[in-house]
């Protein structure tokens, strides 16, 4: 009994210490930041998505920055992934069923403002229900370079063909 109750308590305490570092908050109060990744599950105990209204789901509030670039990809093994993202106000901005390749779903996104978005992971067909990884992947914005456009000399606006 002495023994179970000292694993179960290291348990409970490596995976609080553990959550923050992975970065992923379904608390509307904390919204991740960073690239991270998550396995979940969907079960019949989930709360079904708004739009794709016979589908289970799972959110995730994601901080995210104006002008990076985000890569979010949903994978599963058992049923066909669905990805919904969401700004602040509550507004799709981006959804996706196989971009990922089937049956993964994959969301290239460039935040025009920054804040909390929210990530809906759910499913193609009503009713499914199973394991799948998610990962968000940030990229810095990169700046446009301008190129200077030179003449071809071997071209005159005489010789140019019309």
């Amino acid at each position: 009994m002495r023994l179970r109750l000292s694993v179960t308590l290291f348990i409970g305490v490596t995976a609080t210490l553990l959550l923050p570092t992975v970065g992923w908050t379904q608390d509307e109060k904390k919204p991740a930041k960073g690239g991270v990744s998550i396995s979940g599950e969907l079960t019949a105990n989930d709360n079904k998505d708004k739009v794709r209204g016979q589908s289970y789901c799972k959110t995730y509030a994601y901080e995210m920055t104006e002008g990076n670039t985000y890569q979010i990809d949903m994978k599963s093994k058992d049923f066909d992934s669905y990805l919904r993202l969401e700004d602040a106000d509550g507004k799709q901005v981006a959804f996706d069923d196989d971009s990922g390749g089937f049956p993964d779903a994959r969301i290239i996104y460039q935040a025009p403002k920054g804040g909390k978005y929210t990530i809906i992971c759910t499913t193609f067909g009503g009713g499914s229900t199973g394991k799948f990884t998610l990962d968000v992947k940030e990229g810095k914005q990169q700046p446009i370079k301008p190129i200077e456009l030179q003449p071809n000399k071997e071209q005159t606006p005489s010789t140019r063909p019309n």
